[in-house]
């Protein structure tokens, strides 16, 4: 499995939870945001298929970089005043440098979200 889409799908799960959001609600948000529509059998097959995406092996990362872009446009990430994570990095690194880089980042994210 790619090792970069597991973190993104973790990331997800990780960031709903924290913003007391379940899968449902918040695919069915993402569906309002990408579609016109309100038709209820739409609806509920997209609930399925992002249930289904961000478990799966085989989803594409920039599918699971879309919802996290949504999600940090959500009303409660924004009133915990949080900003979206970010990762910049030239190739001038290996990838276990970056990785482990990340890794700090991180945990210092999370540490701060328990301070707050």
């Amino acid at each position: 499995m790619n090792t970069e889409l597991k973190e993104k799908q973790k990331l997800l799960k990780d960031w709903l939870k924290k913003l007391g959001l379940t899968q449902p609600v918040f695919a069915e948000r993402v569906f309002y945001y990408l579609n016109d529509s309100d038709n209820e059998e739409e609806i509920k097959q997209f609930i399925e298929r992002f249930k289904k995406a961000i478990n799966r092996n085989s989803t594409d990362i920039k599918l699971i970089e879309s919802y996290l872009d949504i999600l940090f446009e959500q009303n409660e990430f924004l009133k915990l005043g949080l900003v979206k994570p970010q990762f910049y990095y030239e190739n001038d690194f290996d990838d276990k440098f970056n990785k482990k880089m990340r890794e700090i980042s991180r945990t210092i994210s999370e540490r701060l979200e328990k301070v707050d």
